[in-house]
């Protein structure tokens, strides 16, 4: 008598158990790498835009004028405004901000900060690593 080749009921459910484990443990992942992924890109916006400030701030001397146009990151708001210092107005010719706004809540960085003056906000390595 030929023996016979298939599999038994009880390997295709251990089979299918394992795959929806790991199914479940990617799906549970995904969020955080999609956040992080568009909070990279996010950094990486603000990074340009600010490089496009400074080259108008090296040929004018000043911040103030129309900004050309930000860079658009799926998921966030890149805008330009003067720096704060500790709520005060800083003159715009001295010191700029441009500031990632995300359009889902960020529990962990909220609104990404970078000045002209080098400074980043949040403070944490979550965030500006």
């Amino acid at each position: 008598m030929r023996r016979a080749r298939a599999f038994t009921l009880m390997e295709l459910m251990a089979v299918l158990a394992i795959a929806g484990a790991l199914t479940f443990v990617a799906a549970s992942n995904w969020p955080a790498y999609w956040q992080r992924k568009h909070r990279a890109a996010a950094r990486a916006a603000l990074v340009g835009a600010l490089s496009q400030l400074e080259l108008r701030h090296a040929s004018t001397g000043t911040y103030e004028g129309t900004p050309g146009p930000m860079p658009y990151v799926d998921g966030y708001i890149i805008t330009e405004q003067p720096c704060a210092s500790r709520g005060i107005s800083v003159p715009r010719n001295q010191c700029i901000e441009v500031v990632a706004k995300p359009g889902q809540p960020d529990k962990v960085c909220g609104n990404l900060v970078l000045r002209s003056t080098g400074e980043r906000e949040p403070h944490n390595s979550t965030c500006w690593p």
